[in-house]
């Protein structure tokens, strides 16, 4: 009588991973089933899926049922969960979804697992929130739903599945946009989700290293917020050369003006919040480095290039521009903060770069970018003061200069990465903006350098 007790309570304990596994395995009979070619696999196929998707809740059911929660079942089911997600493989195989969305979709999955890792390595457990469980409400009927629209050969089925096989032609004449809308509302809802988790692992993070001290933890948290903006200008620097070595200069120019926003809004977040670091203030500098030195000597050699000039002309002339911002940095790092800054700040001179290459006008006058170039590096290397923007902004020639010039930043921008805009020369008349920048020290006051 006491075995049979012990066996029965065994078996209950481990049911729930019992029918963890079967979720597991019930995967791998899918990936068995494909290729779908006729819609009779295709009904077998979302019927398995509709059955391992059911699996998801009820072994949670029946552990919390039971009170029969294991180390083993911790392991296991999210385990499972991530494989389960890998069902986009085969449907990204039969083209009824694209890449980009099967790669945001399993790398949110794999950074969860990875952030999960690393916070029990710490001694700290994130319990699953609802934004994940609205997350997995959402993505596995949309996924149910992609088999219906898997191109295969209509052959006679049972009349058992008439009505499952009535329901897929259904699905199957939707409308593109609807079924993009539903999956991009997946993807959306699935980055949200880790967001979300990835907030709260960074603020456990923080609470942890302030010893459970609130208020310090919020101090610490709040210097990452600045230096997360310089590493995205980062990232975009990356980005416009990337692009620029693949040709696509106009999406590199968008990436360098892309990168200026960062650049301003990273100093602004750091005064505001009145948080500054040695780490911040080198990281910015590096960010210079390569969104307004390395990137912009990219994109003049590649545009010379293209436009049949020398590609030792071209090149020299781009490395020429990098040259000269590494100087200017340099010699900042030395001289220090004030109002004014010692020679053309390189934010301005990679603009008037990407603005030459932007515009359909100038863009075609490879004399113009190559004296303007030149141009761009004497002043970046002088000893000419130029004011800090928001100085300069004060001026009464530029202060009425303010919304127009970050209006037809916008539009050159969003014409750069391809929004039908070309009835509005923002280029050009951004050009004058610049100009107005440029010349600033013939017209503007005196500047005070001493650092």
């Amino acid at each position: 009588m006491y075995n049979e007790k012990f066996t029965m309570e065994l078996k209950t304990r481990n049911l729930a991973n019992w029918i963890t596994i079967t979720r597991i395995f019930g995967v791998g009979m899918l990936f068995w089933l494909t290729p779908f070619h006729t819609n009779y696999i295709v009904i077998w196929a979302a019927l398995l899926y509709t059955i391992i998707c059911l699996t998801d809740y009820i072994d949670g059911w029946v552990a919390r049922r039971f009170n029969q929660v294991t180390d083993m079942g911790k392991v296991l089911d999210p385990l499972a969960d991530k494989i389960l997600v890998l069902v986009f493989l085969p449907l990204l195989q039969t083209g009824v979804i694209s890449l980009f969305p099967v790669f945001l979709i399993i790398a949110r999955e794999f950074s969860i697992m990875a952030l999960r890792v690393v916070s029990a390595k710490n001694g700290v457990i994130i319990d699953a929130n609802w934004a994940g469980k609205f997350k997995t409400a959402i993505t596995l009927p949309i996924c149910g739903l992609l088999f219906a629209r898997i191109p295969v050969e209509t052959v006679p089925v049972p009349w058992v599945f008439a009505p499952i096989e009535w329901l897929r032609q259904w699905i199957a004449a939707w409308p593109q946009w609807t079924i993009s809308t539903l999956i991009w509302s997946m993807v959306a809802i699935t980055v949200w989700s880790f967001m979300d988790y990835f907030v709260k692992f960074v603020w456990q993070q923080a609470l942890r290293k302030a010893d459970g001290d609130k208020d310090k933890a919020k101090k610490n948290l709040t210097i990452i917020i600045p230096n997360a903006a310089t590493m995205v200008n980062v990232g975009l620097g990356i980005l416009a050369i990337y692009f620029g070595f693949k040709n696509e200069l106009l999406l590199a120019a968008a990436a360098i003006l892309a990168g200026m926003i960062l650049d301003a809004l990273d100093g602004k977040l750091a005064r505001r919040l009145d948080v500054f670091s040695d780490f911040g203030a080198k990281l910015d500098t590096k960010a210079d480095y390569i969104t307004f030195g390395i990137a912009p000597g990219v994109l003049i050699a590649q545009w010379l290039y293209m436009l049949n000039i020398s590609p030792w002309i071209a090149g020299a002339v781009g490395f020429l521009h990098y040259a000269s911002v590494h100087y200017r940095l340099r010699r900042f790092d030395r001289s220090g903060h004030s109002d004014f800054f010692e020679g053309l700040p390189s934010p301005t001179g990679a603009a008037a770069v990407c603005i030459l290459i932007a515009s359909p006008i100038f863009n075609v006058l490879p004399l113009l970018l190559i004296g303007v170039s030149l141009l761009i590096s004497f002043l970046m290397v002088s000893t000419i003061a130029y004011p800090h923007l928001d100085k300069a902004l004060r001026h009464p020639v530029l202060r009425r200069t303010k919304l127009p010039a970050f209006v037809f930043f916008i539009i050159t921008l969003l014409k750069l990465i391809g929004v039908p805009l070309d009835f509005i020369a923002a280029p050009e008349i951004f050009s004058v903006f610049i100009v107005m920048y440029l010349t600033y020290p013939l017209y503007g006051e005196k500047a005070d350098i001493t650092g």
